[in-house]
C-alpha cells in the first residue's frame, strides 16, 4: 500500500447518500436530493414515481438529524395564506419551532404558512446590507405590519426598533394565536396584535408592511389612510419577469418603468426596489419601498 493510499482522508457520506442507502437501488434516481428541515420537521417533494413507497421513504428522510416528523411540501393558497392539501407522511404533529435571526417561531406546518426560501429577507432591517438597506428608517413611532402571520417580520421589527410600537395585524385566526404566542416566546412587550382584517383597522403609523403576494395593490389606499405623511410603506408582490422587463441578472438592480409607472398611478413614488426570489418558472417575488407622491 503506498503512503498516498495511507494518508487520504476517508470520504463521508452526504446526508443523501446516508438515505438513499437504507432504501432499494432503483429508487435512487426519483429521490428528492432536496428538502428544506424546520426545527424537527423535514420538507419534501416527492415525485409520482415514488408515490406507492412515500411511508418507508419518510422513514428514511427521518433518520437524519433532529427529524422528527416529515411532510409533503404544499403550496400555500387562499386569504388566510394557508396550507392546500398539506400530509403529514411520518410523526403526529407537524407543530416546530424554527430559530431565525436569533428569534424563535412556534408554528404547525399544516395549518400556517412558513416560506422557507425568504430568510434573509424576512429579517427586514435586521437582514443582510441590501435588505437592512431597504427597511431602513431612522426610528419609527409605529409600524403597521398588515399581515403578520406567525410574526415573522414583525417580532425583527420589534426587535430592531425597541422604542416602536408594532402593530402586528392577522386574519387567520390559527396564525394569530401562534403569533401571540411567539411574541411572548421572544419577550417582546412592543408588540400588539390583532386579529383581523387588516382594511378594517386604521392606526397611523411611519411604516406600514404589506407583506403579501396576490393582489397587494388592492391595499394601498388603505395603507395610505393609515401612513404618517413622511412615512413608507414596504411593499411585496409577484410580478411576470417579461412586464418587470427582467432578461438577465442585472436587470434586477433597477426599478422596472412599468413597476414605477404603476405605483405612480396610485400616487407613490419607488424609492428603492429589490428582487427576492424567483416565483415560479417565469415570475419574481418582488419587494419596494415606497412614498406618498407630494
Amino acid at each position: 500500500m503506498s503512503p498516498a493510499a495511507v494518508l487520504r482522508p476517508l470520504r463521508r457520506e452526504t446526508p443523501f447518500e446516508q438515505v438513499a442507502a437504507r432504501l432499494p437501488d432503483w429508487m435512487r434516481p426519483h429521490l428528492p436530493r432536496k428538502w428544506v428541515q424546520l426545527g424537527r420537521v423535514l420538507l419534501l417533494r416527492l415525485p409520482q414515481a415514488l408515490e406507492d413507497e412515500r411511508q418507508p421513504i419518510a422513514a428514511a428522510y427521518a433518520t437524519l438529524p433532529g427529524v422528527e416528523a416529515v411532510m409533503r411540501r404544499s403550496r400555500i393558497g387562499g386569504e388566510l395564506r394557508q396550507p392546500r392539501l398539506p400530509q403529514l407522511l411520518l410523526g403526529s404533529s407537524a407543530e416546530t419551532e424554527v430559530h431565525e435571526h436569533g428569534l424563535r417561531y412556534r408554528l404547525d406546518l399544516q395549518r400556517v404558512m412558513w416560506a422557507p426560501g425568504n430568510v434573509g429577507w424576512r429579517a427586514g432591517p435586521r437582514g443582510p446590507a441590501a435588505v437592512a438597506a431597504l427597511y431602513a428608517h431612522p426610528g419609527p413611532r409605529a409600524v403597521l405590519d398588515c399581515f403578520a402571520g406567525v410574526g415573522y417580520f414583525a417580532l425583527q421589527f420589534a426587535r430592531h426598533w425597541p422604542a416602536a410600537q408594532v402593530i402586528a395585524i392577522e386574519k387567520n385566526p390559527v396564525a394569530a394565536e401562534y403569533l401571540r404566542q411567539n411574541v411572548v416566546l421572544n419577550g417582546l412587550a412592543n408588540v400588539e396584535v390583532i386579529e383581523n382584517d387588516c382594511r378594517d383597522v386604521t392606526r397611523e403609523a411611519d411604516i406600514v408592511h404589506l407583506g403579501y403576494i396576490g393582489g397587494t395593490c388592492n391595499f394601498l389606499q388603505h395603507s395610505s389612510d393609515c401612513l404618517e405623511s413622511s412615512g413608507t410603506i414596504i411593499f411585496h408582490e409577484v410580478y411576470r419577469n417579461n412586464w418587470l422587463g427582467f432578461r438577465k441578472r442585472s436587470d434586477w438592480n433597477d426599478t422596472p418603468a412599468k413597476f414605477a409607472e404603476l405605483m405612480d398611478e396610485y400616487g407613490y413614488e419607488v424609492e428603492a426596489f429589490g428582487r427576492v426570489k424567483t416565483y415560479g418558472p417565469s415570475s419574481s417575488h418582488i419587494v419596494a419601498r415606497l412614498k406618498k407622491r407630494d
